[in-house]
């Protein structure tokens, strides 16, 4: 086979990888970078402008690569030839200097920008709701399903949520079961919800439409179809919205929640026209099917520790006070002493 032909079939076979690769991803919905919020509008900068500060030194690399291996090619009589060719200053400045560089500017974005993007931190409202209050949203994770909570409005709905348009919306997030993660990438932030602990979220949408909420980590073989919609529509549609929650003939009680709470796959959209009082509060605690929540327990053992030995009351029955003798005379009693002991029990 001579080289000529050897050149033509491999420029045929990179062309036809090119054509390939090209055709592939074709098909891809880049949704990340299509966002229709302000966090997600700062996450795609900040993805664009990491891109370019890295391609600085790929591009040249990748470029004299090629240009190397066509230079020194063995039929090229008039390239210079240096086998006793050991160090140069030059080169590596340039190849330390670079990176170094790259890795500094890299770092002064990350860190400019993660306090910027804070999940925890509010978000303004759109210019034309300027005094709009935030609308707060209760997020569970559950196997494989999402249960959003709305105690403003007294619903609750499965594997669907709804916002206004321009509002924003806080989120309070925990898993009752395995850790995960809560993600809506055309409204940006990633965020985890872990068992017995609560997360924070702040986002907006500034466009209509219907986005994809997904579960951005491993949590079982259902993990695929943990998927839920995401409504972005105006004040009237919001309304219409949670009116037609508000008109489901089922409510969220312990009862219904253990029922959610059962694995399940694909499980379909949900309306609760009700919820009983503080459901995530004792979802957070582990106590929403029954049982005692971990904050109370917490706090007995913290009031057993100030007073040991003391009688525990059971339920229904009136406590009893006893007098103790105190320690000390009356008369040794002074503002000072009262300040040391009040003093002992700070944390």
């Amino acid at each position: 086979m001579s080289s000529i032909l050897r050149r033509t079939i491999t420029r045929a076979f990179l062309a036809g990888s090119l054509i390939a690769g090209a055709a592939f991803l074709s098909g891809c919905n880049m949704v990340v970078m299509d966002p229709k919020g302000p966090v997600g509008m700062q996450e795609k900068d900040l993805i664009i402008l990491a891109t370019l500060l890295m391609l600085i030194p790929v591009v040249p690399v990748i470029f004299m690569t090629v240009w190397f291996a066509w230079r020194y090619r063995a039929s090229n009589k008039k390239a210079t030839y240096a086998p006793d060719f050991e160090h140069s200053n030059r080169i590596e400045a340039v190849v330390w200097a670079i990176p170094t560089l790259i890795i500094i500017a890299l770092g002064a974005v990350t860190w400019i920008s993660t306090h910027e993007l804070d999940p925890r931190a509010p978000l303004a409202p759109h210019e034309t709701k300027a005094n709009v209050k935030p609308i707060e949203v209760e997020v569970v994770s559950l196997d494989w399903k999402w249960l959003f909570i709305y105690p403003e409005y007294n619903i609750a709905t499965v594997n669907e949520m709804a916002m206004p348009v321009g509002t924003p919306v806080h989120f309070k997030l925990t898993s009752a079961t395995v850790m995960n993660s809560f993600f809506i990438p055309q409204l940006g932030s990633q965020i985890y919800t872990m068992t017995g602990m609560e997360t924070q979220l702040s986002l907006r949408a500034d466009h209509p439409g219907t986005y994809d909420g997904i579960s951005a980590n491993y949590s079982g073989h259902g993990f695929a179809g943990m998927k839920f919609q995401a409504l972005a529509m105006d004040d009237a549609g919001f309304k219409a919205w949670v009116a037609k929650a508000q008109a489901s003939q089922t409510s969220l009680d312990a009862a219904a929640y253990g029922q959610i709470a059962k694995r399940n796959l694909a499980f379909k959209p949900a309306y609760y026209a009700s919820v009983e009082p503080d459901l995530f509060h004792k979802i957070l605690n582990n106590c929403a099917t029954g049982g005692l929540c971990t904050d109370d327990a917490h706090n007995m053992a913290m009031m057993k520790d100030l007073a040991p030995g003391a009688a525990q009351c059971k339920p229904g029955e009136a406590p009893q006070v006893k007098a103790v003798k105190p320690a000390v005379a009356e008369a040794a009693i002074t503002p000072q002493t009262l300040l040391q002991s009040s003093g002992a029990h700070k944390s």
